[in-house]
């Protein structure tokens, strides 16, 4: 097997590249945007422009891979883990939710994240973003389906509900309200959670 000067195989050395690269992307497009130029990523990823063209043809390709793993991410920190025996209940992923959009956790925010403009801008200029982001909101509306049918079996969800159409209108809001508060729109989140949350809950819960 070849060795790099240090001692790792080509393979290992060439996944460390790549790796950095993606982790500079998750590290600076948040503050920098998405139009960080590819001088300063690679400077902090501590590679070259020649390594970057190894592993992405174009910005858009890391753009898509940094999207990919801070969106699975998210998914795993408010929804839950995937190999849970269960997955959480829907008012325990509420309670997730508004701490880590005020905390700048999630990754639409103003408190150091990409500002919802930004993504919604490079959606506009290329299908391949768009169709990325649609993707992972499908993603979250399935894996939250499965949370609103994990309360409906504990009774705390009206079992009327259809799951998966409950599942999109919250992604609906949470999209909504994230943008709301980038805008520093005058909304007690709190108060509409907890009237959102009555809403679906059954009369004699």
């Amino acid at each position: 097997m070849a060795e790099s000067r240090n001692g790792r195989s080509r393979a290992e050395a060439k996944r460390a590249s790549r790796e950095a690269l993606i982790q500079a992307g998750m590290e600076l497009m948040p503050a920098r945007g998405l139009d960080v130029s590819l001088d300063e990523l690679c400077q902090h990823a501590g590679y070259t422009r020649g390594a970057f063209y190894v592993h992405f043809d174009n910005r858009d390709d890391l753009i898509l891979e940094v999207m990919t793993r801070v969106g699975e991410r998210m998914m795993d920190t408010l929804l839950g883990d995937r190999d849970e025996a269960r997955p959480a209940d829907l008012f325990t992923v509420a309670s997730r939710f508004l701490p880590a959009l005020f905390n700048g956790d999630y990754p639409l925010t103003r408190h150091g994240g990409m500002r919802p403009y930004q993504l919604l801008d490079a959606c506009h200029r290329s299908e391949r973003i768009q169709a990325r982001y649609l993707k992972l909101a499908q993603q979250s509306i399935e894996r939250l389906a499965q949370n609103i049918v994990e309360s409906q079996r504990k009774g705390a969800i009206r079992p009327e509900l259809d799951a998966a159409q409950l599942s999109a209108l919250i992604v609906a809001m949470v999209i909504g309200i994230h943008t709301m508060y980038d805008l520093e729109f005058p909304v007690d989140f709190q108060a509409g959670l907890q009237t959102f949350l009555t809403l679906v809950t059954p009369q004699h819960a």
